[in-house]
């Protein structure tokens, strides 16, 4: 295999062949950016509420618009635009929008879409737009779901409708703004929340996009196997396993599973055993408790949300677990009587934020529900109601033979080091869509990426959503079907053994990652003076 250089500023491969395809120029592109000229020229459903002309950093005009969803309704869906004045590329960019959305996304604030730069993008000629999925941050922030509570034509519409509505409005805009006769391409990516937009939208409005880069997001059960980790550790305290513990777990880990550039590629089948672990006299920090071994094996244990297959989730993987204290433990023993948040005076973790919300809005319709003593997967009732809530809003679904007729190209990729959603739900997702469709390798790839924490973080390579994005695009517009890929980036290397006479330098180091579509995975070849960081040195396998 022969590496490719990664340059620092994403896309650049394949935007510039379509550079100005758009008839109008950056000059009278600006002059329609009125209200006037934007509403002359948008879909009669849709209501545009303001409009300006941005100057910096990147010039663009800024629209901002709603459609009222019915049928079931009345909702309101709020959307916003921004359409580059240079070098629109004839390219329309739709941002994923993580947890439970809820905002429209503007250059002003320079999100970074879980993958993908607003300002960046529009630097490179994409029309860009958001929608907030038919509810608005008073409803609570990205992690908040309560607005689904007894609600169910705001779950439809944050489940797939909103997004869909928005798009069709934005990209309609697109086409007239810049009078074009030439085809627009039309992308989405996300990871978390918004690689469900994506996923939704690909199962449920095929037409939308011609590439799909979507991550942590399939088959994860509503994300409730947070009731059963939290309920664990937050009743039994004792269960709670302290960031050292964890450090010391990684280094475990890392000495059996990781590979030469001190990556976890295999982290189901390593066969690591926590059980060796386990103190033999009293506790210490080079040893685990009964206890702690025994969320261990909860967390990296299959869970059970429901009736059915799609409700039977893996659990999580046992690489880089140190990134469990962010997401799942904390910093501090949950041991205080509030209900609210066991883990006072320090904050709640996340997955207890998002986790009793997703309960309280989206399955129970009950704002004052209890994750922690109300949620109780023994109750035939409760399991009957998540399986029917499922679909609803979660990538349940593997019949995307709609996104294939339609000639949609779908990239999957799944951080082997999620700390939020369990990998394996991406790969055993990608296996049901291939038992399905035989052929499915002719529209959809998926990655496993060694270290990568939920979307970002972690010692894995960090510029994996914008290779893929690059992927996507060659492969929707000159039908290059993605293979192996060079990714990039990471945390400071770890100090590891030398090997086959390679004494790796000191850390940081920047590191260049080989990945593999799966089920293939890389492979390091370990000859005399191999270089570990480099990706030319391994192949898919």
């Amino acid at each position: 295999m022969e590496e490719q250089m990664i340059k620092p500023t994403i896309f650049l491969s394949v935007l510039f062949p379509l550079l100005a395809i758009g008839s109008v120029s950056a000059a009278e592109a600006k002059d329609r950016c009125t209200l006037e000229g934007i509403r002359g020229i948008s879909p009669t459903d849709s209501v545009i509420d303001s409009v300006r002309h941005v100057a910096a950093p990147v010039p663009h005009c800024e629209v901002l618009g709603h459609i009222m969803t019915n049928n079931p309704g009345p909702n309101r869906v709020g959307w916003s635009l921004m359409l580059p004045d240079d070098r629109f590329g004839g390219r329309f960019f739709f941002m994923g929008q993580g947890g439970g959305a809820g905002q429209t996304i503007t250059a002003a604030a320079d999100s970074y879409g879980q993958g993908a730069s607003t300002n960046k993008l529009l630097r490179n000629g994409f029309a860009v737009s958001s929608s907030d999925t038919g509810h608005s941050p008073k409803d609570g922030g990205l992690g908040s779901y309560d607005f689904g509570a007894n609600n169910p034509v705001r779950r439809l519409d944050y489940g797939h409708r909103g997004a869909h509505v928005s798009t069709v409005a934005a990209q309609t805009i697109t086409r007239a703004y810049y009078a074009m006769e030439d085809k627009l391409y039309r992308y989405h990516m996300g990871c978390s929340g918004g690689g469900r937009m994506g996923m939704m939208a690909a199962r449920h409005h095929p037409e939308d996009y011609d590439g799909i880069v979507a991550s942590t997001v399939a088959k994860s059960g509503g994300a409730l196997y947070f009731g059963i980790i939290l309920q664990h550790i937050v009743k039994n305290p004792e269960n709670w396993v302290s960031p050292q513990k964890l450090a010391f777990l990684e280094r475990k880990v890392d000495e059996q599973c990781a590979g030469p550039d001190g990556l976890v590629r295999d982290p189901y089948g390593c066969g690591f055993n926590v059980d060796k672990l386990q103190c033999k006299g009293g506790d210490n920090e080079d040893c685990l408790t009964a206890a702690e071994i025994s969320t261990v094996k909860l967390i990296t244990s299959r869970f059970k949300l429901g009736y059915g297959e799609d409700a039977d989730v893996p659990g999580f993987s046992i690489s880089n677990p140190t990134g469990w204290t962010s997401f799942l433990m904390g910093e501090t023993r949950p041991s205080s009587t509030n209900v609210d948040n066991p883990w006072a005076p320090a904050p709640p973790v996340p997955a207890f934020i998002v986790g009793r919300s997703i309960a309280r809005g989206m399955y129970f319709d009950n704002l004052a529900f209890d994750l922690i003593n109300d949620l109780d997967f023994n109750d035939k009732k409760t399991l009957e109601l998540l399986t029917e809530r499922h679909p609803e809003w979660g990538v349940t679904d593997t019949n995307l033979s709609g996104y294939q007729k339609a000639g949609g190209k779908l990239i999957m990729w799944a951080p082997l080091s999620e700390n939020a959603v369990p990998p394996a739900s991406e790969l055993e997702y990608h296996d049901a869509i291939k038992r399905d469709i035989p052929d499915a390798d002719n529209f959809v790839r998926t990655y496993a990426v060694p270290g990568v924490l939920h979307c970002l973080g972690g010692p894995g390579p960090q510029d994996t959503p914008e290779r893929l994005l690059d992927a996507v695009i060659a492969w929707a517009e000159e039908g290059k079907r993605p293979d192996e890929l060079v990714v990039s980036g990471g945390g400071a290397a770890p100090i590891i053994p030398s090997v086959q006479g390679t004494t790796p330098p000191p850390p940081p180091i920047a590191r260049t990652v080989l990945i593999c579509p799966h089920p293939q995975q890389a492979v390091f070849n370990a000859r005399e003076g191999a270089f570990p960081y480099t990706a030319s040195n391994w192949a898919c396998k």
